[in-house]
């Protein structure tokens, strides 16, 4: 039995070592390899099976995935991106895990367990589910779901290994982290390869060539007779907007500069993911795969020269990231792979999914029970997602999905047909940095004018603003007055929900996430012993599991 210490579980890092000899569950034969893809800032009109024949749209790898798999019409996440990744990683609703935008370098010393950034320590992990299920764990990318302790790792939450960055983006070219994306410590690198930070990476190439050339080499090595549990997490197409030159050749037609930096950006990212998909072929696996594909928020729909992003277009949905709007909250999803029964390819699925929901259903066709037995005893909230591995590789029918309701934030809720927003000024949350609308991302169906009109078109939904998003998917009509009783309903609803919201303190900045690391951001509180021989690095990890 391994017993946790200094903030992490032995078994934790040693593993990889120990996965062969029958440690875990002993893995199955029938369990498909799993693939969790999440994209960053990805607009819902930046695709090209919503925007087909546009030339700035130029997705054919995902556009074929989609065709193969089941297009998730209806699959909402928080409205931008760390409550997100904690959602994802812990099953939670946001409003349960942290809904706020965190310093991953804050401590709060007089709360062990919630007083950082990120997933409260106790927690249990996605991974840490998926590894009792027998599979075999590996990350790529963004992790942005907490770094202060060793718990808060992608390695504290159950990978076994993990090339990435933890903040919310870094520069594409040296990793570092600008003090516009993260004020804690200012320009340090933000690269890290499981045990320690990756100098041997930093700056030698794009960041997402280095991210795809991880998550290639984890196939190469895998052997596929275990289940493989993946999540690759693009950088892509967070800002800051960095392209090599040469994708940006075939969108040098475009008018605005972000414009086409993002349009290339999708590209790439596309690209990227048929090199995945191309490999998991090449291995054999694809076969035997679930391949699941969703965006973080919506996409961002302002630019500004400090901060840079903007680019998205989520037409004919209203607003973007940081609103609660469907252009915010309702994103880019699917599900594809040999897993996906024939019956259902090809089909677009209306029923609500969540991004907490994948923590249930991963957990369900690892055959592990999502109860949090660690987070229950801490007194933390119970995992929310739902289960719907039946909606997707069983047999249960479109239409008999179990969530009816989400909860999408303070100020937000979806209940059926109908959602309601509290939010005050909601449309200035869509470009909170105060730079200018571009022509090219407006809210409502067209361009030129159509997006300009909409500077006029601030709504103050302070007294509540309902919506009936089946008739009127992109929230063109607020029908509170026609529907007072309905509005009276939500906002009983809304209020007795939001009395279960987690706050915390997380305090502040600690000296110790500054000079830790040597130039480099990492953990900086019980932090093992990285440097023991004993312990595993990535080399013998991918020596451990050669075919």
């Amino acid at each position: 039995m391994f017993v946790r210490i200094l903030g992490f579980t032995a078994a934790a890092l040693l593993y990889p070592l120990l996965a062969s000899s029958g440690s875990d569950a002993a893995p199955q034969k029938e369990k498909p390899h799993i693939v969790m893809v999440l994209v960053d800032d990805w607009g819902w009109n930046n695709v090209g099976y919503h925007r087909p024949n546009n030339p700035e749209v130029q997705t054919p790898n995902i556009d074929n995935l989609v065709k193969e798999g089941i297009e998730l019409n209806r699959h909402y996440v928080y409205h931008y991106c760390s409550p997100s990744r904690a959602s994802l990683q812990s099953g939670r609703l946001p409003v349960h895990v942290g809904y706020t935008d965190d310093l991953n370098e804050a401590v709060n010393p007089k709360d062990p367990v919630k007083g950082f950034a990120g997933i409260p320590r106790n927690m249990t992990g996605m991974a840490e589910k998926m590894r009792k299920g027998g599979y075999r764990t590996h990350a790529t990318g963004k992790w942005d779901a907490g770094m202060a302790t060793w718990d808060h790792t992608p390695m504290g939450r159950g990978y076994e290994t993990w090339l990435g960055y933890y903040h919310h983006a870094n520069d594409y070219w040296t990793q570092k982290v600008t003090r516009s994306h993260q004020p804690g410590c200012g320009e340090l690198v933000d690269l890290w390869n499981t045990t320690g930070p990756a100098r041997h990476l930093n700056g030698t190439a794009y960041e997402e060539e280095i991210f795809t050339k991880n998550t290639l080499d984890v196939i190469a090595r895998h052997n596929p007779k275990e289940p493989l549990f993946l999540f690759h997490a693009f950088h892509q197409i967070h800002a800051p907007l960095e392209i090599p030159p040469e994708w940006l050749r075939r969108f040098k037609f475009l008018p605005h500069e972000a414009q086409r930096k993002y349009a290339a950006m999708v590209h790439y990212m596309d690209t990227s993911m048929g090199k995945i998909v191309d490999a998991l072929k090449e291995k054999g696996m694809w076969d035997n795969t679930l391949m699941v594909v969703s965006s973080d928020n919506g996409g961002p729909v302002s630019y500004n020269d400090k901060f840079g992003g903007g680019g998205a277009n989520n037409l004919p949905l209203r607003g973007g990231k940081f609103s609660d709007w469907e252009g915010g909250v309702r994103v880019n999803a699917f599900v594809t792979g040999g897993a996906v029964p024939k019956s259902k390819r090809g089909t677009v699925l209306n029923d609500f999914i969540h991004l907490c929901d994948w923590y249930a259903t991963f957990a369900s066709i690892a055959g592990v029970d999502a109860f949090d037995e660690r987070a229950h005893a801490a007194n933390l909230a119970p995992v929310d997602g739902i289960d719907h591995s039946a909606l997707l590789i069983g047999d249960a029918k479109p239409g008999s999905g179990a969530r009816n309701e989400i909860h999408h934030s303070v100020a937000a809720l979806t209940v059926g047909k109908w959602k309601l927003i509290t939010g005050g000024r909601m449309d200035n949350q869509s470009r909170p940095m105060g730079g200018p609308q571009v022509p090219f991302s407006g809210w409502r169906p067209g361009y030129g004018k159509a997006a300009k009109e909409n500077n006029a078109d601030i709504v103050n939904c302070a007294k509540g603003c309902l919506m009936d998003i089946e008739s009127d998917p992109n929230e063109h009509e607020e029908v509170s007055v026609k529907n007072p009783q309905v509005l009276q309903r939500m906002m009983a609803r809304l209020f007795k929900l939001n009395k279960g919201v987690m706050f915390r303190d997380v305090g502040s900045v600690d000296k110790r996430a500054c000079t830790r690391w040597n130039g480099f951001y990492g953990p900086f509180i019980d932090v093992p012993d990285l440097g023991n021989a004993s312990l595993p690095t990535p080399e013998s990890i991918a020596e451990s599991v050669l075919v």
